[in-house]
């Protein structure tokens, strides 16, 4: 029987795609995926909670209020359920296929480079904290595929500017710092190009502009959206991590915001207020190869004067571009979930691999040499780094959770507490502040201490709560804002002692108050 009209079989349909992909973009997925499952195993196989995921084991992702219209959208797919397995599989999914997007678009025709594309994204340390964060991992995920697809919708042959616009508006609406990914990637197409002499200068100036116009329409997108979104729901925009100086640019300070995006830098990079230590080592010895090998390139290549600039200012801009967002807001914690767009200053060192043709020159082995064994280095490095995160919040989780089991006992030792449906509590227990852990680089999500902060009123969050609910059958609310503070008159707080003193727990108007500190 005769088919009628355009009708393609799933079977058909997979054996045109095996055609249209490259063998160095399957080299580049399955290195990403493989590796990326060798390193996040502990945390993809386990529940390892921090502090957020207490608060957000279930939950829609509404995040209007600090900018993320389209998080909810992202989250959907995967259920709004905190499942390590399969939201951690997506994220590494989805990071796999940016890191093939990065291969075409610089035109990645080996292996080997399309190979270690893909094991550096996946490992970098910033995928590691996303998976802390793991509720939203997937949905950040995303939001890393889309800012590549928009740099990649920018460099290739058939550009689609509005596609670019809207990705880039979608990428930004789940998580704003994803945008630093578009601009390192386009800032490094713009050095690889001019650096090979593949064009003159007018003619990156003109693609440079276009760049730049298209960032422009995505984020006036994004915030045309937003601010649409906020009036239809009635929503105000919370000062979180800038969210709302953000939008009338009010916590704008030049100086400021560059003293941050140069101390993010080498911080991130070359931290060695601690000593000497394996990390900063690494990446003394990847830039220094790096910039030894563009400067012979460049030397060889007779840069001209045009070319050589360009490359000199996307050189400079690369900082900038990795941590842009400090312009928005002097005052943001730029964070290592934040710093996606670091994984490019990797690439330049991998791309080198890429671009020189070592087979035919015999002595050029040392720098192919060079360059694999340092990149394996520093994946190893990552994937060591990622277990230890994940180590350090499984104990942190059992330390917790025995407290827990404590003040949990406690409260139903109280007289009057079996009537109680309010909770108010007050400071937090000792070592419970800290969102990070000093491991080189500092890695957000993970902690030494307690993951049973203090409350965030800001934006609704009691995790000791939440804990009480969902691990010991609870159902209290807790007491925050004007009723806390009326609450709060009623009691000598300096009577109480602190956690786990007798009298650190009381029973006032049918609520419970316990006092974990000052």
């Amino acid at each position: 029987m005769e088919r009628v009209g355009v009708v393609i079989l799933p079977e058909e349909m997979i054996v045109k795609l095996k055609k249209n992909i490259l063998p160095q973009w399957k080299a580049c997925f399955f290195s990403a995926l493989i590796l990326g499952c060798i390193t996040h195993m502990y945390k993809i196989t386990n529940w390892l909670p921090n502090w957020d995921s207490l608060v957000f084991r279930y939950d829609s992702q509404n995040m209007l209020a600090i900018g993320r219209w389209f998080l909810p959208v992202a989250s959907a797919p995967s259920s709004f359920y905190d499942l390590p397995w399969l939201t951690g599989l997506l994220a590494i999914v989805l990071h796999a296929l940016g890191a093939v997007c990065i291969c075409k678009m610089f035109g990645v025709k080996k292996k080997i480079t399309a190979v270690l594309i893909g094991a550096v994204v996946v490992s970098f340390p910033t995928v590691t904290s996303v998976l802390l964060y793991n509720y939203v991992a997937d949905a950040y995920a995303l939001s890393f595929l889309l800012a590549c697809i928009a740099a990649l919708l920018l460099t290739r042959e058939k550009k689609n500017y509005i596609a670019a616009t809207i990705c880039i508006a979608l990428s930004v609406g789940i998580y704003q710092a994803y945008i630093t990914v578009t601009i390192m990637l386009l800032l490094c197409y713009l050095i690889v190009k001019a650096l090979y002499n593949d064009e003159n200068v007018k003619s990156l100036f003109l693609k440079a502009l276009k760049f730049l116009l298209v960032g422009i329409c995505g984020m006036l997108l994004y915030y045309g959206v937003l601010l649409i979104l906020l009036k239809v729901t009635g929503t105000a925009l919370l000062e979180y991590q800038g969210a709302n100086s953000a939008a009338t640019l009010s916590g704008l300070d030049i100086w400021s915001s560059l003293y941050i995006i140069k101390e993010s830098f080498v911080n991130y990079f070359f931290d060695f207020s601690n000593g000497i230590q394996v990390f900063g080592v690494m990446n003394v010895a990847v830039f220094l190869l790096t910039v030894v090998l563009y400067i012979i390139k460049a030397i060889r290549n007779k840069l001209s004067i045009g070319n050589l600039l360009v490359v000199c200012v996307c050189t400079i801009l690369l900082p900038i571009g990795a941590s842009v967002l400090s312009f928005i807001n002097s005052s943001v914690d730029y964070h290592n979930i934040m710093k996606m767009g670091f994984v490019v200053f990797y690439l330049f060192l991998i791309l080198q691999y890429e671009c020189d043709d070592f087979e035919n020159k015999k002595n050029n082995s040392v720098r192919a040499w060079s360059i694999f064994v340092i990149t394996v280095c520093l994946v190893f490095y990552h994937i060591v780094v990622a277990n230890i995160s994940y180590h350090k919040l499984n104990m942190a989780y059992e330390k917790s959770y025995g407290t827990l089991i404590r003040i949990a006992d406690r409260i139903e030792q109280t007289e009057g507490a079996k009537e109680c449906k309010h909770i108010l509590i007050i400071g937090a227990l000792t070592d419970s502040e800290a969102y990070s852990a000093n491991i080189y680089p500092d890695m957000t999500g993970t902690t030494d201490g307690f993951i049973l902060r203090a409350d965030d009123e800001m934006v609704g969050q009691s995790v000791l709560c939440s804990a009480l609910n969902d691990y010991c059958g609870t159902d209290y609310t807790f007491v925050s804002g004007e009723a806390k503070e009326q609450l709060l008159k009623k009691i000598n707080v300096d009577d109480l002692g602190d956690w786990p003193e007798k009298n650190s727990i009381l029973i006032i108007d049918h609520v419970i108050v316990i006092k974990l500190s000052d």
